[in-house]
């Protein structure tokens, strides 16, 4: 269980969920974004190194959603409603799909509930509605680290769920 690869895993780990942690506390869009480009593709790494091929697939189909989603951001253009919910079904159907080629049990599925829920939290516009869907988010990452059995991650994904909180409730107060 302690090799090299479970080692450095677990070290990624603590980069990634610095990561998370910060963009519960951004207050624009722009910047949840990068923070979460950052954190999935070093997570992407981490599971790779200890054999999480499901949860790899969902953090390479978030770096290209947050990064889609962050050009949209930027272009200063306004989307129409209808050309959203385009995006929406589109990276749904990919998440769905990348599922029947990753699935290792029940227990894999709790990562692409996780990718799901954030999903449709970054494409919504609503800082506040992201802080809130972000605990069953992290809820369900706890379930997949544990599955995994990657002690590191589950100690920073627990401490994840509790900075995702208070991040909820700070946000909800400075209303």
């Amino acid at each position: 269980m302690w090799t090299t690869s479970y080692i450095i895993s677990q070290v990624l780990s603590l980069v990634v969920y610095s990561l998370f942690c910060l963009s519960y506390f951004q207050n624009k869009k722009c910047h949840v974004l990068i923070s979460n480009i950052g954190a999935h593709t070093l997570q992407t790494i981490a599971f790779l190194l200890i054999g999480g091929y499901t949860g790899m697939a969902m953090d390479i189909i978030l770096i290209l959603r947050d990064t889609f989603f962050y050009r949209e951001e930027k272009s200063q253009k306004e989307s129409s409603m209808t050309r959203k919910r385009i995006i929406l079904f589109f990276f749904v159907t990919v998440i769905i799909v990348s599922t029947i080629f990753t699935y290792n049990g029940f227990l894999s599925l709790l990562s692409v509930f996780a990718t799901l829920i954030s999903t449709y939290a970054i494409w919504q516009n609503k800082v506040e509605v992201y802080r809130f869907l972000g605990i069953p988010v992290s809820m369900l990452w706890l379930g997949y680290q544990i599955s995994l059995k990657a002690i590191f991650a589950i100690i920073l994904e627990s401490i994840l769920l509790i900075s995702t909180i208070i991040g909820y409730i700070k946000g909800k107060n400075n209303k």
